[in-house]
C-alpha cells in the first residue's frame, strides 16, 4: 500500500534540461514564423528584455544561494544556530523546487531569443545581449534553486527507516 502522505521528489536534471531544450526551440520557431510573416522584429517593443529583468533573475539567485548556505549550516548543527522548523523546510523545498523549473522555462525562453538574434546581430545587438544576460541569469536561478533543494534534502537514512516502517 503507498503512503497516503504527500511527498516531493527531487527535481531531475533530465527534465532541467528538456524544458531548457523544448522552451528554446519553441522561442526559436515562434520568433521565426514572425519574421517569416513579415513583422518587423526592431520595431516591437515587447521583445525589448528590460534591464531590470535579469538584475531581478540575478538578485532571487543570491537570495536562493544566500538560503542554501544558511540552511546548511543550520542544519549541520553550528553552534548559536535555531533549530529547524520543518515547515519553513517544506515551504522552502517547494521554493526552490518552483524557481528551478521557472528558471528552466526562463532559461530556454531568452536562449532561444538569443539565439535566434545571432544571424542579425549587427541590427540587434543590444537585444542579443540582453536576451543572453537574461538567460544566464536565468540558469543561475536554476542552479541556486537545485542547490537549495539539495542542501534540504532528507538524510539517505531518514528515507530508509520511513520506508522500511511502512
Amino acid at each position: 500500500m503507498s503512503d497516503p502522505r504527500p511527498s516531493i521528489r527531487p527535481t531531475s536534471i533530465a527534465w532541467i534540461v528538456a524544458a531548457v531544450l523544448v522552451c528554446a526551440a519553441a522561442a526559436w520557431t515562434l520568433l521565426q514564423v514572425l519574421d517569416a510573416r513579415g513583422t518587423d522584429l526592431l520595431a516591437k517593443q515587447w521583445l525589448e528584455v528590460p534591464w531590470t529583468l535579469p538584475v531581478g533573475l540575478l538578485l532571487v539567485a543570491l537570495g536562493l544561494g544566500v538560503s542554501a548556505l544558511a540552511w546548511r549550516r543550520r542544519l549541520a548543527g553550528a553552534p548559536h544556530a535555531r533549530p529547524v522548523d520543518p515547515l519553513a523546510a517544506a515551504r522552502l523545498v517547494g521554493l526552490a523546487k518552483a524557481s528551478s523549473h521557472v528558471g528552466a522555462v526562463l532559461t530556454g525562453g531568452y536562449a532561444g531569443y538569443a539565439v535566434f538574434l545571432v544571424p542579425d546581430a549587427d541590427m540587434f545587438g543590444r537585444r542579443l545581449w540582453d536576451a543572453a544576460f537574461a538567460a544566464v541569469a536565468s540558469g543561475l536561478v536554476v542552479v541556486a534553486g537545485l542547490l537549495l533543494e539539495r542542501v534540504l534534502r532528507l538524510p539517505e537514512e531518514h528515507d530508509r527507516a520511513a520506508s522500511g516502517a511502512q
